[in-house]
Protein backbone atom coordinates (compact mmCIF):
# COMPACT_ATOMS: atom_id res chain seq x y z
CA UNK A 1 0.00 0.00 0.00
CA UNK A 2 2.79 2.19 0.55
CA UNK A 3 4.32 1.61 -2.75
CA UNK A 4 0.78 2.20 -4.06
CA UNK A 5 0.63 5.66 -2.24
CA UNK A 6 3.99 6.44 -3.23
CA UNK A 7 3.17 6.15 -7.19
CA UNK A 8 0.26 7.75 -6.95
CA UNK A 9 1.73 10.74 -4.94
CA UNK A 10 4.27 10.73 -8.12
CA UNK A 11 1.57 10.32 -10.73
CA UNK A 12 -0.23 13.07 -8.74
CA UNK A 13 2.50 14.95 -8.44
CA UNK A 14 3.34 14.70 -12.30
CA UNK A 15 -0.40 15.59 -13.12
CA UNK A 16 -0.22 18.97 -10.87
CA UNK A 17 3.41 19.73 -12.83
CA UNK A 18 1.45 19.21 -16.20
CA UNK A 19 -1.43 20.99 -14.91
CA UNK A 20 0.58 23.98 -13.55
CA UNK A 21 2.28 24.05 -17.08
CA UNK A 22 -1.20 24.14 -19.23
CA UNK A 23 -2.64 26.43 -16.54
CA UNK A 24 0.60 28.53 -17.46
CA UNK A 25 0.02 28.25 -21.01
CA UNK A 26 -4.14 30.10 -20.62
CA UNK A 27 -2.71 32.43 -18.59
CA UNK A 28 -0.26 33.16 -21.23
CA UNK A 29 -2.50 33.09 -24.01
CA UNK A 30 -5.15 34.86 -22.45
CA UNK A 31 -2.57 37.54 -22.44
CA UNK A 32 -1.99 37.33 -25.82
CA UNK A 33 -5.23 37.29 -26.46
CA UNK A 34 -6.09 40.42 -25.01
CA UNK A 35 -3.27 42.12 -25.99
CA UNK A 36 -3.74 41.46 -29.63
CA UNK A 37 -7.74 41.42 -29.89
CA UNK A 38 -8.07 43.21 -26.71
CA UNK A 39 -10.05 46.32 -27.91
CA UNK A 40 -12.10 43.99 -30.42
CA UNK A 41 -13.27 41.64 -27.44
CA UNK A 42 -13.85 45.04 -25.88
CA UNK A 43 -16.04 46.34 -28.14
CA UNK A 44 -17.47 42.89 -28.81
CA UNK A 45 -17.91 42.76 -24.79
CA UNK A 46 -19.72 46.66 -25.17
CA UNK A 47 -22.10 45.18 -27.49
CA UNK A 48 -22.88 42.20 -25.73
CA UNK A 49 -23.97 44.58 -23.02
CA UNK A 50 -25.71 47.33 -24.91
CA UNK A 51 -27.61 44.03 -26.28
CA UNK A 52 -28.21 42.62 -23.21
CA UNK A 53 -29.65 46.25 -21.75
CA UNK A 54 -31.65 46.45 -24.91
CA UNK A 55 -32.99 43.08 -23.96
CA UNK A 56 -34.08 44.00 -20.64
CA UNK A 57 -35.64 47.23 -21.74
CA UNK A 58 -37.50 44.88 -23.96
CA UNK A 59 -38.56 42.68 -21.35
CA UNK A 60 -39.69 45.29 -19.54
CA UNK A 61 -42.02 47.07 -22.52
CA UNK A 62 -43.11 43.13 -22.80
CA UNK A 63 -43.96 42.82 -19.37
CA UNK A 64 -45.65 46.06 -19.21
CA UNK A 65 -47.56 44.94 -22.60
CA UNK A 66 -48.74 41.47 -21.21
CA UNK A 67 -50.24 43.42 -18.15
CA UNK A 68 -51.78 46.30 -20.01
CA UNK A 69 -53.17 43.18 -22.59
CA UNK A 70 -54.43 41.40 -19.08
CA UNK A 71 -56.07 44.92 -17.68
CA UNK A 72 -57.75 45.44 -21.26
CA UNK A 73 -59.27 41.81 -21.66
CA UNK A 74 -60.73 42.37 -18.35
CA UNK A 75 -62.25 45.44 -19.23
CA UNK A 76 -63.13 44.23 -22.08
CA UNK A 77 -65.14 41.29 -20.08
CA UNK A 78 -66.67 44.03 -17.85
CA UNK A 79 -67.78 46.07 -20.54
CA UNK A 80 -69.51 42.96 -22.65
CA UNK A 81 -71.07 42.42 -19.34
CA UNK A 82 -72.51 46.05 -19.30
CA UNK A 83 -73.71 46.16 -22.63
CA UNK A 84 -75.66 42.47 -22.32
CA UNK A 85 -77.06 44.39 -19.28
CA UNK A 86 -77.88 47.30 -21.25
CA UNK A 87 -79.27 45.48 -24.17
CA UNK A 88 -81.61 43.97 -21.85
CA UNK A 89 -81.85 46.90 -20.12
CA UNK A 90 -83.05 48.35 -23.60
CA UNK A 91 -85.40 45.69 -24.20
CA UNK A 92 -87.31 46.29 -21.67
CA UNK A 93 -87.67 49.95 -22.03
CA UNK A 94 -88.70 48.85 -25.74
CA UNK A 95 -91.12 46.56 -24.01
CA UNK A 96 -92.37 49.54 -21.46
CA UNK A 97 -92.74 51.76 -24.38
CA UNK A 98 -95.00 49.49 -26.41
CA UNK A 99 -97.03 48.94 -23.62
CA UNK A 100 -97.38 52.54 -23.15
CA UNK A 101 -98.16 52.99 -26.86
CA UNK A 102 -101.03 50.90 -26.46
CA UNK A 103 -102.21 52.34 -23.44
CA UNK A 104 -102.23 55.62 -25.63
CA UNK A 105 -103.91 54.27 -28.09
CA UNK A 106 -106.34 52.95 -26.03
CA UNK A 107 -107.02 56.21 -24.25
CA UNK A 108 -107.00 58.43 -27.61
CA UNK A 109 -109.94 55.83 -29.01
CA UNK A 110 -111.53 56.29 -25.39
CA UNK A 111 -110.97 59.90 -25.43
CA UNK A 112 -112.44 60.09 -28.94
CA UNK A 113 -115.67 58.04 -28.27
CA UNK A 114 -116.10 60.97 -25.26
CA UNK A 115 -115.63 63.55 -27.48
CA UNK A 116 -118.24 62.15 -29.56
CA UNK A 117 -120.83 61.47 -26.95
CA UNK A 118 -120.50 64.87 -25.86
CA UNK A 119 -120.77 66.80 -28.66
CA UNK A 120 -123.77 64.11 -29.25
CA UNK A 121 -124.91 65.61 -25.92
CA UNK A 122 -124.61 68.90 -26.59
CA UNK A 123 -126.18 68.61 -29.66
CA UNK A 124 -129.25 66.80 -27.57
CA UNK A 125 -129.02 69.94 -25.45
CA UNK A 126 -128.90 72.47 -27.90
CA UNK A 127 -131.95 70.53 -29.38
CA UNK A 128 -133.69 70.08 -26.11
CA UNK A 129 -133.24 73.67 -25.51
CA UNK A 130 -134.87 74.56 -28.78
CA UNK A 131 -137.56 72.13 -27.93
CA UNK A 132 -137.76 73.60 -24.78
CA UNK A 133 -138.48 77.29 -26.28
CA UNK A 134 -140.67 76.21 -28.78
CA UNK A 135 -142.87 74.49 -25.84
CA UNK A 136 -142.53 77.85 -24.06
CA UNK A 137 -143.56 79.86 -27.31
CA UNK A 138 -146.51 77.03 -27.80
CA UNK A 139 -147.53 77.24 -24.00
CA UNK A 140 -147.44 81.11 -23.76
CA UNK A 141 -149.50 81.05 -27.09
CA UNK A 142 -151.88 78.38 -25.18
CA UNK A 143 -151.98 80.42 -22.41
CA UNK A 144 -152.90 83.66 -24.06
CA UNK A 145 -155.77 81.54 -25.69
CA UNK A 146 -156.99 80.31 -22.87
CA UNK A 147 -156.56 83.74 -21.19
CA UNK A 148 -158.90 85.13 -23.83
CA UNK A 149 -161.49 82.32 -23.76
CA UNK A 150 -161.85 82.87 -20.06
CA UNK A 151 -162.48 86.35 -20.41
CA UNK A 152 -164.79 85.88 -23.22
CA UNK A 153 -166.40 83.03 -20.91
CA UNK A 154 -166.23 85.49 -17.57
CA UNK A 155 -168.49 87.73 -20.15
CA UNK A 156 -171.08 85.57 -21.37
CA UNK A 157 -171.50 84.28 -17.22
CA UNK A 158 -171.93 88.11 -16.76
CA UNK A 159 -174.07 88.85 -19.54
CA UNK A 160 -176.29 85.95 -18.68
CA UNK A 161 -176.30 87.25 -15.16
CA UNK A 162 -177.49 90.79 -16.20
CA UNK A 163 -181.14 91.38 -16.83
CA UNK A 164 -181.57 91.55 -20.31
CA UNK A 165 -182.49 95.21 -20.76
CA UNK A 166 -179.18 96.43 -19.31
CA UNK A 167 -176.81 93.79 -21.80
CA UNK A 168 -174.99 95.53 -23.99
CA UNK A 169 -174.11 94.34 -27.73
CA UNK A 170 -171.27 91.18 -27.88
CA UNK A 171 -169.99 93.00 -30.62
Amino acid sequence: MEKEIASSTRALDQLEEKSGKITKEIQNLEKKILEIGGSKLLTQKSKVDGIRLHIGLANDEITKAEVAKMKAEKDSAKLETTIENNKNAVEEVIKELEDLDSQLETLQEYVTALREKVDTAKSAAENSKEDLDNLRTELHEKEEQISQFRQKEVRCSIFSILPFSKREPAF
